[in-house]
């Protein structure tokens, strides 16, 4: 589970830093405006904030008498669906893709299911250890 936690925040910062790169100096020359332009910084700074903390999570998981894989999952998961979503929206528009509106819900979505993954692990931690 440790090596999952490590490459995979690894990689979620690793797209930050390209999509984020690529949102600041690139999607505004293919004709995005400011709201899509902030909604791609939403993107890219969440998988800055779940790598980082998956990363931090792999420091303390050694010392938890409880799994973590549901809620790593809900995390993955969450965060893809989240920030993909996101990049879908401003990116398919842009390149004259007309995608309907099923979409748009899936953000909510990937945002649930990233809270259900920490909010779960804090309900975990706080049941195995009580005081």
């Amino acid at each position: 589970m440790e090596r999952k936690l490590i490459i995979t925040g690894l990689i979620f910062i690793l797209l930050g830093i390209v999509l984020g790169a690529m949102g600041a100096h690139y999607i505004e020359t293919l004709g995005a405006t400011a709201d899509q332009v902030d909604s791609f910084g939403t993107g890219t700074s969440y998988l800055f904030y779940n790598g980082t903390a998956l990363l931090a999570l792999t420091a303390l998981i050694k010392d938890f008498d409880f799994g973590v894989r549901t809620q790593f999952n809900g995390i993955l998961f969450g965060t893809i669906l989240f920030s993909g979503s996101i990049f879908a929206l401003v990116f398919l528009p842009l390149a004259g893709i007309e995608f309907g509106s099923f979409i748009g819900p899936v953000t909510p979505i990937g945002g649930l299911l990233m809270i259900f993954g920490w909010f779960t692990l804090i309900v975990k931690y706080l049941r195995a250890y009580p005081k």
